[in-house]
């Protein structure tokens, strides 16, 4: 029996290693969050860099722009100058066909009288050369109308073909054009997008990084507190006392009476257990509550626990967390089996909810 109470591992200890454990666990998870802060601020660094990189390149590529810009004016410009020679020569076109069309008349003439030429015979050399000067003339004008007109015909030709050339070229270019934009447009996008996402996720990692913090400082304040053995830092952890149906609520019993606590219905023989560690400073029969057990808990912390048949503690003992105390004798307001619990501080009543863990 000696060897078996030498040593009982007590259930604030286990408290105390799953809280240093959770502490562990956040401080790993804080460090997790530190390096992924580090890599996203890398990330956000090089999206920056090559975001310049893309800045310069989008200038290059306006300068590149603004080039073929000015190259497509200077093509519309020449092309309205061709435009304008080609409405020239259109014009000296149709002036020469005009001039080629009234020497036809005199052209068929001269074929018509050519048999009667050769046969006819002047009177005179003046006369004859009149005659030869006149077909000459004739001939000459005709011959260099026709040139002229197959001249602006090949000029028409060629500034033609130059305008189509034109055409193509500007309609390239312009394609050119609007395909750089659109390239642009959408590399700008993709790497604000980039940004804007590397920023929200490393905000998110700095809310995560400052939420871990005040985890952990508040692990760290529970661990020093529960090294202490503060009572206080057990609010909303505490063991219930016993497993079984609440049948008093806190401020619903009988008046006067079963007001300040909860009291519990029990299977016969329950044990009722120490909701935290503390020294027995009561065990006895008190009037109106059967035998009674009340632990202190430091900084003027109690716990009553009362209606127990019999105990397994004495006065003046230490006990943890989970303890047993004895088991559960009549309660009158169970109408059977049951206990009834309190907590105080400073002798006043303490809704016992607040402070019992969920369950």
């Amino acid at each position: 029996m000696f060897l078996v109470c030498i040593w009982i591992f007590p259930a604030w200890a286990q408290d105390l290693e799953a809280l240093q454990q959770r502490l562990w666990q956040e401080q790993e998870a804080r460090e997790k969050a530190r390096d992924k802060l580090v890599t996203l601020t890398k990330q956000e660094r090089l999206a920056h860099t090559r975001l310049v990189a893309l800045e310069k390149k989008i200038a290059d590529l306006k300068a590149e722009r603004d080039q073929i810009q000015g190259s497509i004016e200077k093509l519309r410009t020449k092309q309205q100058k061709l435009q304008t020679r080609i409405g020239e020569l259109h014009r000296q076109d149709q002036n020469i066909r005009g001039e080629i069309q009234s020497l036809l008349p005199k052209m068929w003439e001269v074929l018509i009288r050519a048999d009667h030429l050769k046969a006819k015979v002047f009177d005179s050399w003046t006369e004859a050369d009149r005659y030869m000067v006149w077909l000459s003339a004739l001939t000459g004008t005709a011959r260099q109308r026709v040139q002229e007109l197959c001249s602006v015909q090949d000029a028409l030709e060629e500034k033609r073909s130059s305008l189509e050339s034109i055409r193509l070229s500007l309609v390239a270019s312009q394609k050119d054009l609007d395909a750089m934009g659109r390239k642009l447009t959408q590399k700008r996008v993709q790497f604000l997008d980039q940004v804007h996402s590397l920023r929200k996720r490393k905000q998110s990692s700095q809310e995560e990084l400052a939420d871990l913090k005040a985890s952990i400082d508040e692990l760290k304040s529970r661990l020093e507190a529960m090294n202490s053995r503060k009572f206080w830092v057990q609010q909303g952890e505490l063991l219930w006392p016993a497993q079984g149906k609440v049948v008093v609520s806190y401020g619903g019993g009988e008046e006067g009476r079963f007001t300040n606590g909860l009291g519990f219905s029990l299977a016969q023989g329950a044990d009722v257990r120490a909701v935290s560690w503390g020294e027995v400073v009561y065990n006895d029969m008190l009037r109106g509550f059967g035998h009674v057990i009340i632990i202190y808990h430091g900084q003027d912390y109690y716990s009553l626990y009362a209606f127990l048949s019999h105990t397994s503690v004495r006065s003046g003992q230490k006990v943890e967390k989970g303890e047993s105390l004895g088991q559960a004798g009549y309660f009158p307001a169970a109408q059977g089996p049951g206990l009834y619990f309190e907590l105080r501080r400073k002798q006043l009543p303490i809704d016992p909810r607040s402070w019992l863990a969920t369950r």
